[in-house]
C-alpha cells in the first residue's frame, strides 16, 4: 500500500547510505557557505524586489514543469507536481560562485540575486516538505502543521542571526578567548568556527523532525 511504501521510504531517509549522507552534507554546507556572504543591510534595500523575483522564479517553473508533465501524458499528482517542485529551486551555490568571481557580490544587484535565490530556496523547501508529507494517506500534522512550525522557526532564526548572535558572540564569548600572537589560525577564529558548526548542526537536527534538515 501507499502507507507502507511511505513508511519504508521514511525509514531509509533516517538511515541513508554513504553517498546520500555525503550529498546531504554537501548541500547543507553549500547553503551554509552562501549564508556567510549574505548582507542584511543591503537585503533591506533590495529585499522587496528580490522577493518578487523569487516568487515568480518559484511559481513559474513549478507550473511549467507540472503542465509539461501532463502534456506528455503523465498524471498531475504526483508526477506533475513532483517535476514542478524539482524545477523550482535556484542553485544559490552557483550564483554565489559566479558573482564572487565577477567581484560583484557586494553590489546591490549582486545582493539582489543572492537574496532572490535564498527566498526561492526557502519557498522550494516548503514545496519539498509538502510533497514529502503527501506520501501515503493525508495527515494534517506533517502536511500543514510541521511546515508552518518550520516557517516560524526560520523567521525566528533570521531574527536571532541579526539581533542576538552577533552581539552575544562579540560581547560575551570573544572577549573571554585569549588571542595568540603569530598563530596562523587564532583561537578566536577556531571558536567562531566551532560556534557556527554547532549552530548549523543544532538547527539541522531540530528541523529534521519538521520535515527536512535543510530548513536549518
Amino acid at each position: 500500500t501507499k502507507s507502507c511504501k511511505a513508511e519504508v521510504s521514511h525509514e531509509c531517509g533516517l538511515t541513508p547510505d554513504a553517498f546520500t549522507l555525503i550529498g546531504h552534507a554537501g548541500v547543507a554546507l553549500m547553503i551554509f557557505e552562501s549564508g556567510m556572504h549574505f548582507d542584511f543591510e543591503k537585503a533591506r534595500v533590495v529585499g522587496p524586489k528580490a522577493c518578487a523575483v523569487a516568487v515568480f522564479g518559484t511559481i513559474l517553473p513549478f507550473i511549467t514543469g507540472a503542465l509539461l508533465t501532463v502534456i506528455y501524458g503523465r498524471p498531475l499528482m504526483p508526477d506533475g507536481v513532483s517535476v514542478g517542485t524539482a524545477l523550482a529551486p535556484t542553485s544559490v551555490g552557483i550564483a554565489l560562485r559566479l558573482l564572487g568571481e565577477a567581484k560583484v557580490l557586494q553590489e546591490d544587484f549582486g545582493q539582489a540575486i543572492i537574496t532572490a535565490a535564498f527566498v526561492d530556496d526557502i519557498l522550494s523547501l516548503i514545496l519539498f516538505n509538502v510533497i514529502f508529507s503527501l506520501r501515503g494517506n493525508f495527515d494534517v500534522v506533517p502536511v500543514v502543521v510541521l511546515p508552518i512550525i518550520a516557517i516560524i522557526f526560520m523567521a525566528l532564526a533570521m531574527v536571532l542571526a541579526v539581533k542576538f548572535w552577533p552581539k552575544f558572540i562579540n560581547e560575551t564569548i570573544m572577549p573571554r578567548i585569549p588571542n595568540k600572537e603569530g598563530a596562523k589560525v587564532s583561537p578566536q577564529d577556531e571558536a567562531l568556527f566551532l560556534i557556527m558548526m554547532t549552530v548549523l548542526l543544532s538547527y539541522a537536527t531540530l528541523t529534521h523532525y519538521l520535515g527536512t534538515h535543510l530548513w536549518g
